[in-house]
């Protein structure tokens, strides 16, 4: 019984030892697992699939970040987003607060290139 309860342990430590590697891989994020922190102007903004969200409304300045394989779980933002490109497969729905509570306050379509200084910053978002 001890020996089935030792290969249990080792079996679970070593899955989420792998878990965590892959979730910080360099150069790939998942809407879940976190995003890619950039300048803005970074080219990766402009490749299919992903969703670019930014600091500022003028997208020039500040930070951004970019999601790949955005879905329905909610995503806290690691700033204030004012702005966003959103090249995924789905509209995406911002939130006010940071865990998607209450009703989504913008809707941004696919393909959409949009800023929103008079709602303010969103802090989540989630694909719909």
């Amino acid at each position: 019984m001890r020996k089935l309860g030792f290969k249990r342990s080792a079996i679970g430590v070593a899955t989420m030892s792998a878990a965590l590697l892959l979730g910080v891989a360099p150069g790939s994020a998942t809407a879940t697992s976190g995003p890619i922190v950039v300048s803005t102007g970074d080219s990766r903004c402009t490749t299919s699939g992903t969703l670019c969200v930014f600091e500022s409304e003028q997208f020039t300045n500040g930070r951004a970040a970019i999601y790949q394989d955005v879905d329905s779980e909610c995503v806290t933002t690691p700033f204030g987003v004012l702005a966003d490109l959103n090249l995924s497969d789905k509209s995406i729905a911002y939130f006010r607060s940071a865990d998607c509570g209450g009703t989504a306050a913008l809707i941004m379509p696919v393909g959409d290139l949009h800023s929103w200084k008079s709602y303010g910053p969103m802090y989540s978002f989630r694909g719909l």
